[in-house]
C-alpha cells in the first residue's frame, strides 16, 4: 500500500541558519568585546576565522572547557548552523545558551560530512493533491568532527563518525516548487555519539 503524506512547501531554505545565528563567518566580523560575541561569530572558526575575543584555552586546565558545535549546511558548504544540546544530547552545562554571550566557550567544534553511500531508494509515497510520487534516497554517511581552541583557531582534535541508514522513513516532507523532482535525500546523523566524542574535551 503507498503510503500518503502532508504536501509542505519549503520555500525558505535559509530561514533555520538565520535564527539559529549560524553565519559561518560570511558578513559580521567578530567584535574585540568577549561581551558581544555570538554564536554566529564562533561559527566563523569552521571557515577560518580566528576569535581573538573568545576565552583561552588551556587543556591541563582544572572545569569544563565549554564548547560550541557547528554542522555544515547542506546547501551552502561554507555555512555552519549552531547545533543546540537538544540536537546533540550534550549537557546544557557544557555549552553556553544560543541567546547568551558566548564569551565563556573555549573550543569550536565544526561537523562536516565527507563521505556518503547509498543504501536503498524508497519509492511509493504519495503527495497529497499532486499526481506525482515521491521517491526518498537514504545513505550510509562518514563525518568528521573538528575541534578548534576558539581564541587562536588551533586545532586539537579530530574526530570520525560513521552513521548508518537501514530502512526506510515513515513520514517524509518533500520539498517542492519549480525544477523540484520530488527526490528527497536522507542520511545517518551523528547526534548520539556526539557526547562521548567530545567529553575527553570538554570534561577530561
Amino acid at each position: 500500500m503507498k503510503k500518503s503524506f502532508m504536501l509542505v512547501f519549503f520555500l525558505l531554505i535559509g530561514l533555520g541558519a538565520a535564527a539559529c545565528g549560524g553565519d559561518g563567518g560570511g558578513g559580521n566580523a567578530p567584535p574585540s568585546d568577549p561581551a558581544e560575541l555570538k554564536s554566529f561569530h564562533l561559527a566563523g572558526l569552521c571557515t577560518g576565522t580566528i576569535i581573538e575575543a573568545a576565552a583561552d584555552y588551556d587543556a591541563s586546565g582544572s572545569g569544563l572547557h565549554k564548547i560550541a558545535l557547528y554542522n555544515q549546511n547542506s546547501f551552502d558548504g561554507d555555512i555552519y548552523d549552531i547545533m543546540f544540546p537538544s540536537q546533540t544530547d550534550i549537557p546544557e552545562a557544557w555549552t553556553t545558551a544560543v541567546d547568551q554571550p558566548f564569551s565563556d566557550i573555549e573550543l569550536v567544534g565544526c561537523l562536516a560530512r565527507t563521505e556518503t553511500t547509498l543504501v536503498d531508494t524508497c519509492e511509493g509515497y504519495e503527495i497529497d493533491d499532486e499526481n506525482r510520487d515521491g521517491t526518498v534516497e537514504i545513505y550510509d554517511a562518514v563525518y568528521e568532527l573538528t575541534i578548534y581552541a576558539a581564541k587562536t583557531g588551533e586545532v586539537v582534535g579530530t574526530e570520525t563518525i560513521e552513521t548508518f541508514m537501514d530502512e526506510c522513513p515513515s513520514f517524509v516532507m518533500f520539498s517542492i516548487g519549480p525544477g523540484e523532482d520530488l527526490v528527497e535525500e536522507r542520511y545517518g546523523l551523528p547526534d548520539d555519539q556526539l557526547v562521548n566524542l567530545v567529553e575527553s574535551y570538554v570534561n577530561p
